[in-house]
């Protein structure tokens, strides 16, 4: 099983209550409700981080939110990529509401412990 963890800014003038919605309501649906995109990922999880809830003496995340997309190969990832639904609606709609050049991303392919 591989995870790809993905950590995202809001766009510069847009509110975290925007950027939470639009990721929520919009950009979710595109991946999770189309069944060209949804066939190559097994578990999709949005984690909207809250503002100002950090512990005391740790320092916040500089992040509005973060992503998990799992796949069950690195080939379910690459064809998920390579859908022309992928390409043409996920990848647009990032720009209406990501600040692209923050967002910072990560695979591993680290076996799921459960308790």
């Amino acid at each position: 099983m591989w995870v790809s963890v993905s950590f995202y800014k809001r766009k510069p003038g847009t509110s975290h209550e925007e950027f939470s919605r639009h990721w929520r309501e919009i950009h979710g649906p595109l991946i999770a409700k189309n069944p060209k995109i949804a066939r190559h990922i097994k578990r999709y999880v949005q984690h909207h981080l809250q503002p100002n809830a950090s512990v005391p003496g740790v320092q916040e995340l500089e992040f509005d939110g973060f992503s998990e997309v799992w796949f069950e190969s690195m080939e379910d990832r690459q064809a998920m990529f390579a859908e022309p639904d992928f390409q043409n609606l996920v990848i647009p709609d990032e720009h209406n509401f990501i600040d692209m050049s923050i967002t910072r991303t990560s695979m591993s392919d680290t076996p799921v412990v459960q308790v």
